[in-house]
């Protein structure tokens, strides 16, 4: 089953109904999670769970804060990851580039040590969409002629997000995220590749949702922040 697909479609078909209904005031990210999880818990026979412990990170994250989590997991009837869904909403806030990028990283241990597909999705007004891939953070618009968006909102094709430093614009946050993780070893990139959104053309107020499946990379590159003078 294509979920990328069938999240994009139904998220944006429910969107749509309820601001018919003028619930529009109870859209944000917690709301939209109802939703995810209606379907997927639909299309799986109910093997769905949210706010699911990640499987790699929870245990060795150092210092205070909430253990690493994933929005949404599908598991098979032997309790193995096949599906995990991280969801982000862009309404009255943006998410940060930052906070994007880390459920990127989240998303692809899971792709790589589960063997489990992972879908990140996100909805919004198509300006707060617009918002958020205008940042420089995240279009990389300053690097010239090479530019790294952190995702590709435009095309279908698939993408490679670098890890290392390799974006000026990102380095801060870099360290940021991988200061508590020191001797763990994460990709050096990261895969994604764009569903087609629905719909595909929005104005300003209206709704838009994304998603983008992060897909496990064959020939993988590791690296360990303790053991880089960079994130050291």
């Amino acid at each position: 089953m294509d979920f990328a697909k069938v999240l994009t479609g139904g998220v944006a078909a429910w969107l749509e109904f309820e601001r018919a209904c003028d619930r529009t005031g109870l859209f944000s990210e917690k709301y939209l999670t109802s939703a995810v999880g209606q379907i997927l818990a639909a299309r799986t026979g109910n093997r769905v769970k949210a706010e699911f412990t990640h499987p790699l990170l929870a245990s060795i994250k150092k210092g205070a804060g909430r253990r690493p989590q994933v929005d949404f997991i599908v598991h098979d009837e032997s309790g193995k990851i096949v599906l995990a869904v991280e969801t982000k909403w862009a309404g009255r806030t943006t998410p940060s580039t930052k906070e994007i990028l880390w459920d990127l990283v989240r998303l692809e241990l899971i792709a790589h040590h589960e063997n489990a597909r992972c879908i990140f999705l996100l909805a919004g007004t198509g300006a707060k969409l617009k918002e958020i891939f205008d940042h420089s953070a995240f279009s990389d618009a300053r690097t010239r002629p090479h530019r790294r968006p952190l995702l590709r909102h435009d095309s279908n094709v698939i993408h490679t997000t670098p890890l290392v430093p390799l974006v000026p614009v990102r380095f801060k946050m870099l360290r940021e995220l991988f200061e508590p993780y020191q001797d763990f070893r994460f990709a050096e990139r990261v895969t994604t590749r764009r569903t087609a959104p629905r719909p595909e053309v929005v104005k300003p107020k209206e709704y838009q949702v994304i998603a983008w499946e992060v897909l496990p990379k064959g020939n993988r590159i590791e690296f360990q922040p303790g053991r880089s003078k960079f994130f050291a």
